[in-house]
């Protein structure tokens, strides 16, 4: 076995603690949550693993997930995602990612808020397909996400998906001759799934349409983009 790292993003707050009642976002890390010094290995198969696994160090498909430890306390980093809550409200049952309740939907499907800057913006056209680890948001959130996160409001779409199929994870993909590899999207069938420890998942927006409406009717103005194609957002998208 090869023993390796988990790398750490330098300033980010690095457990499946809960934020207070107030958090302004729920999938977000609190300045007491940290991402925990545990070492990578490979076992026989050429899989990663941790040299003290746990149970619950592992989803349904067995893909790796990173192990954060501390107490959701302090102030809310928001421009990341805690491993546990962004999977939490990503998974089968789709949660709004400020509130944890249902998210908005209506004959054009659910509510999404995604980060687009001016360049991706002018080369978007409806429908599309937009891979994300942002979760839905109800409307009301919507909002408070708008308000209170300076990526957002920097640029932003609104859109409306009937279908948002699980399709990867997002994470740090290793191997036994080289330096690991931060950031990677790595789809449920690519054969890096096992040699990656994630800590977002990802979905498919299938044909998603623009959303003009729902924002601007709260008084905030939805972007808009024309241009002939679709885009593969980045992540994390809240700030």
């Amino acid at each position: 076995m090869h023993p390796l790292s988990l790398p750490t993003a330098p300033g980010r707050p690095a457990t499946a603690g809960r934020p207070a009642p107030d958090s302004p976002l729920y999938i977000a890390p609190r300045q007491g949550e940290f991402l925990c010094d545990v070492t990578v290995l490979f076992d026989e198969h050429g899989h990663v693993c941790y040299e003290d696994e746990r149970p619950d160090d592992r989803d349904v498909d067995n893909i790796l997930w990173e192990r954060w430890g501390g107490v959701a306390s302090g102030p809310v980093a928001m421009a990341h995602h805690h491993p546990v809550r962004q999977r939490e409200v990503m998974d089968a049952a789709l949660k709004c990612a400020v509130c944890k309740g249902e998210p908005d939907r209506d004959d054009r499907g659910v509510l999404w808020l995604l980060h687009v800057d001016d360049s991706t913006r002018a080369t978007l056209t409806f429908p599309t397909d937009i891979t994300t680890a942002t979760p839905a948001v109800c409307a009301k959130d919507a909002v408070r996400a708008l308000e209170a996160c300076q990526v957002l409001q920097r640029g932003f779409i609104a859109v409306r998906v009937r279908e948002a199929e699980i399709v990867g994870v997002r994470g740090t993909v290793y191997s036994p001759t080289a330096s690991p590899l931060l950031d990677q999207d790595v789809r449920l069938d690519d054969d890096r799934i096992h040699r990656v420890v994630a800590r977002q998942l990802l979905r498919q927006l299938r044909n998603a349409e623009l959303d003009e409406t729902t924002l601007s009717t709260a008084g905030l103005p939805a972007r808009t983009g024309t241009g002939r194609c679709p885009v593969d957002v980045p992540g994390p998208v809240w700030g």
